[in-house]
């Protein structure tokens, strides 16, 4: 397999990582070079060439380009490379090569999904971040209580065609600052990770109208037996709930009390989706619906 680093930032732990993953799904991995980055401790490695002109990536026709960098974001290296002629479907995020259960079939087959996820909070714009996916969904860095989402998702088509309208400020005691809550249809959206109500508007309805509604997951989160069994009755084809108790339920995502530890336990839900708790294979939850069971090394 031929690969070619894109380099945004340090990030070479998660890229070494990366790297041997290739190596142990599909052989040996031949790395032809890098571009972006004038040096690199890799520079050294027989496998790479000099420094690679972005304008020649494409000639070199690479099976891969790996995007490397801390924090490093997929649409404006999408943007560039589009404007260079490269193959979008090659280029793919390292922190996302390293998720339990990766492979470049699933991976290309989640990217040509447009898959959108309705969550209660902030899981769905974590795991699109994760995953370097584009964000389809209006329900990123906010998040529902839980009767508030149930009605919502009762009648989606009509709600989230709703006027949002202001409700009220709440002030979010763990990073002392104030935040809208919106009314949309009767629910109430709790826009935490938002200044202003104006911003706030802008970002849902943006992100509404490219909700793919051939291709939805629902998430949500309870400690309640009761409020799962309501979850459960609703008829959609993906449905994840996870809870800290077992069930027989198919959509209930049982996360261990040890895995929970001191967290909240919307913390270790958000913990899943920055795979910092491994307990489910994501790419099978995000592409099926399916509650595939992994466990990762420690």
């Amino acid at each position: 397999m031929r690969v070619v680093i894109w380099y945004r930032s340090p990030n070479y732990q998660v890229l070494s990582i990366a790297l041997g993953v290739l190596n142990r799904l599909y052989g040996s991995t031949q790395v032809l070079g890098f571009t972006n980055v004038p040096e690199s401790p890799y520079s050294k490695n027989k496998n790479f060439s000099s420094s690679i002109p972005k304008n020649e990536l494409a000639s070199l026709k690479p099976d891969i380009i790996i995007v490397s960098g801390a924090d490093a974001s997929m649409p404006p290296v999408l943007d560039e490379a589009r404007s260079l002629g490269l193959d979008l479907e090659k280029i793919i995020l390292d922190r996302v090569v390293c998720i339990p259960g990766f492979t470049l079939e699933k991976y290309r087959r989640l990217r040509r999904s447009n898959l959108s996820i309705l969550s209660q909070n902030c899981w769905g714009g974590l795991i699109y971040h994760s995953f370097g996916l584009p964000f389809l969904s209006p329900t990123v860095n906010i998040y529902f209580k839980e009767r508030d989402f149930l009605q919502l998702l009762s009648d989606p088509l009509r709600t989230l065609d709703a006027e949002l309208r202001f409700y009220a400020t709440a002030f979010d005691e763990d990073d002392q600052r104030h935040y809208p809550v919106m009314s949309l249809g009767g629910s109430k959206i709790h826009m935490i990770h938002y200044d202003d109500e104006k911003s706030a508007r802008i970002k849902w309805e943006d992100r509404r109208l490219r909700l793919n509604w051939y291709n939805l997951l629902v998430m949500m989160y309870t400690e309640q037996q009761e409020i799962l069994e309501e979850f459960d009755r609703l008829p959609f084809g993906k449905k994840v709930c996870f809870v800290p108790f077992e069930s027989d339920s198919d959509c209930a995502f049982f996360i261990p009390p040890e895995l929970v530890r001191r967290r909240k336990f919307y913390e270790a839900v958000n913990d899943i989706a920055v795979n910092k708790i491994f307990c489910f294979d994501l790419w099978d939850m995000l592409l099926y619906g399916l509650r595939t069971p992994i466990k990762v090394n420690s």
